[in-house]
């Protein structure tokens, strides 16, 4: 018999809070979570998803994983075999490929919880609704649409269908996340914030689900949404008085961000998580013990990760960006020398303003050892090809390396999927390399015309030295926690530049994948931009693990009181 508790994952992109939850292991190897239906309308996230989904049912059966990493390497697709058409076909039953917000998608989701939900155990909500109408990036866009209303804008209340599932099915607990302009977004001069809280404690009231209408007509009780990074911090708070909840103060809102770097997450992602608790589960435990259970532990005291355990150690193999135009090493490795000695001679005469005379020195010395490596030729690959063996391992001996290692075995497949390397003009090279070895010498990114100073480096923009361009090449600093991988990682690889001069290029999918901590065995399906789409969009699943292991302490203790 299964006893594991049931998941429904809405709005799952690629599916890594859905990775997190189905992660999480008893004590005998079975999942202590199991997702019972993902929804992704995303062509390529719900092939990812429907993928993962097989993969995960493949573990459980404890059949050759074989089959699945014969894929990865240009294999068969294990739907067409025979073998393990049932475990394809389980995964199928828990991918759904539906547009929720639409009659068609809201029903065929609802039939679906209908046929397998059991609604005679606590059970799990999670997912995250579209969040571009709450983006800071987003909202800007909108501002240059004449004639855009952002109450007419449907984007901002696709939480609703969150709100629909919750109101008819009465999950013991929901997580959903968000982005951090969430806090600020408003729609009609009012916080969407503020809305989407009152919604989700009293979900009845909000879709206009009657008692009636629910599956579960007996279950009448709202949530309480509690942070997961402050105990003292959860909606509603009562008072004493006669007019309803006191509304929580800017810094309680803030108090549902979650900042990734601090939890043993190598990027600073911050996002809002909220953790909805089903009320008369809550008033059997105690509002206060409930709190206190769901607070997330900080890593090592929230001491951040640097991004060099990602992307230099567990055998991570170097590779050479490409060109667009002429693309092979031979032409690459003279492009990376010429562009330095150019590099050189100009530091030469105009060194940096803010770099004091030693640290000038050292930034032209490693530019120099790259030209004389380039001299001679490099030789290096834009993608790893499979070689008998096992890649060379500079391990990390941690927590995370244990956790992106996944279920890969190395002896059998030798190889990094989703790891191979863009194109990029020679110009944007000797930006890359320039940009990299001031990060590797300084510790920091160089900024805008000022620190990126050369004019064999200034891009033909007529307003380049305008100071509007300061963040247009940004280098992941290698001991330091990466900037947040986004979906734009998908259209321009200067926000993304590798730390290491040497390679000269922009982050391949599998190191952003890495970044966001998702498994060196989860394959991302698609074309290149949409898997850097799909990564960018996700949510850490290591992070997602530590969420999923702290409302596991919650059920297992809600049981004692049921």
């Amino acid at each position: 018999m299964n006893h594991s508790i049931q998941v429904v994952d809405l709005f799952a992109g690629p599916g890594g809070l859905g990775e997190g939850f189905n992660s999480l292991r008893d004590d005998n190897e079975k999942r202590v979570f199991k997702t019972l239906v993902s929804v992704e309308k995303e062509a390529s996230a719900h092939k990812t998803l429907t993928l993962r989904a097989f993969f995960r049912e493949l573990l459980d059966s404890g059949r050759d994983r074989s089959v699945y990493f014969n894929y990865l390497t240009g294999g068969p697709h294990p739907s067409s075999l025979e073998e393990y058409r049932d475990l394809w076909e389980h995964a199928e039953h828990e991918a759904l490929s539906l547009e929720l917000g639409g009659e068609a998608g809201n029903h065929a989701l609802e039939e679906r919880l209908e046929q397998g939900l059991d609604h005679s155990r606590n059970w799990v909500l999670i997912g995250g609704p579209p969040c571009q109408a709450y983006s800071l990036v987003g909202r800007s866009r909108n501002k240059g649409n004449k004639g855009y209303k952002a109450e007419d804008d449907k984007r901002h209340f696709l939480y609703k269908e969150y709100l629909s599932v919750i109101a008819r099915h009465r999950p013991a607990v929901f997580i959903m996340e968000n982005v951090r302009g969430i806090l600020s977004s408003k729609v009609n001069d009012e916080y969407i914030f503020d809305q989407i809280l009152s919604d989700l404690h009293e979900p009845d009231t909000a879709v206009d689900v009657s008692i009636a209408d629910s599956v579960m007509p007996w279950q009448k009780e709202g949530y309480t949404i509690f942070s997961l990074v402050d105990e003292k911090v959860h909606y509603p708070r009562e008072n004493n008085g006669w007019f309803g909840f006191t509304p929580l103060l800017r810094k309680e809102r803030s108090s549902f961000l979650i900042k990734a770097e601090q939890y043993g997450i190598p990027q600073a992602r911050h996002r809002v998580i909220l953790a909805g608790v089903r009320n008369d589960l809550v008033e059997s435990m105690g509002t206060d013990k409930i709190a206190s259970m769901l607070q997330v532990p900080l890593y090592k005291g929230g001491e951040p990760v640097p991004a060099e355990q990602v992307l230099y150690q567990s055998g991570m193999p170097d590779l050479r960006s490409g060109l667009s135009k002429g693309d092979s090493c031979e032409d690459w490795s003279r492009t990376i020398h010429e562009s330095a000695e150019r590099i050189i001679a100009e530091l030469t005469e105009k060194p940096p303003i803010k770099l004091n005379s030693r640290k000038s020195d050292e930034l032209i010395k490693e530019i120099q050892a790259v030209s004389e490596r380039a001299a001679n030729g490099l030789h290096l690959e834009r993608k790893q090809a499979l070689k008998a063996g096992i890649p060379s391992t500079r391990g990390m001996g941690s927590v995370l390396e244990k956790w992106l290692q996944g279920a890969y075995d190395r002896d059998v497949m030798p190889i990094w999927v989703n790891h191979e390397t863009r194109g990029h003009i020679k110009e944007d090279l000797a930006r890359y390399l320039y940009c990299s070895a001031y990060a590797k010498v300084t510790g920091r990114a160089p900024k805008g015309s000022e620190e990126i100073h050369l004019d064999c480096l200034a891009p033909k923009h007529a307003n380049w030295k305008s100071g509007n361009f300061s963040d247009r090449f940004r280098v992941v600093v290698e001991n330091q926690p990466s900037k947040t991988i986004t979906s734009h990682i998908s259209k321009d690889g200067h926000y993304f530049i590798h730390p290491d001069p040497y390679q000269c290029r922009s982050l391949t999918v599998r190191e952003a994948a890495r970044i966001q901590t998702f498994p060196d065995d989860y394959f991302f399906e698609g074309n290149r931009t949409q898997q850097y789409v799909q990564v960018g969009n996700a949510v850490p699943p290591l992070l997602a693990r530590q969420i999923a292991e702290r409302v596991q302490k919650v059920l297992r203790e809600l049981s004692a009181y049921q």
